[in-house]
């Protein structure tokens, strides 16, 4: 049994966050868990609210890279998909506040 010992949090300060970094570091992640702890991986999609759907079509890819890469993909995505639906909430909240 291989233990997960990447976590996708563990970037120094000196890194620069962008979007493939986060991807490679999120892929490794999900893989590990792939590999030795799918229930909790399936919790954390359903946490993160991904689309159960794509979710199993990326389980259907031929291995544990490409299923843990396009997995990374959906997770990115929807914590993406989220902080936009956030601001354009506070957008409309503070414009109707100042329309009182």
């Amino acid at each position: 049994m291989t233990l997960v010992t990447t976590n996708p949090f563990d970037l120094s300060k000196d890194d620069f966050l962008n979007r493939d970094l986060l991807r490679e570091q999120l892929k490794k992640f999900i893989k590990g868990l792939l590999e030795d702890d799918f229930e909790h991986l399936c919790a954390l999609m359903y946490r993160h609210d991904v689309h159960e759907e794509e979710f199993n079509k990326a389980l259907a890819l031929a291995n544990d890279d490409d299923r843990a890469l396009k997995i990374a993909e959906l997770v990115i995505d929807r914590e993406l998909q989220k902080m936009e639906t956030r601001a354009a909430y506070a957008r409309h909240k503070t414009k109707t506040k100042l329309n009182r």
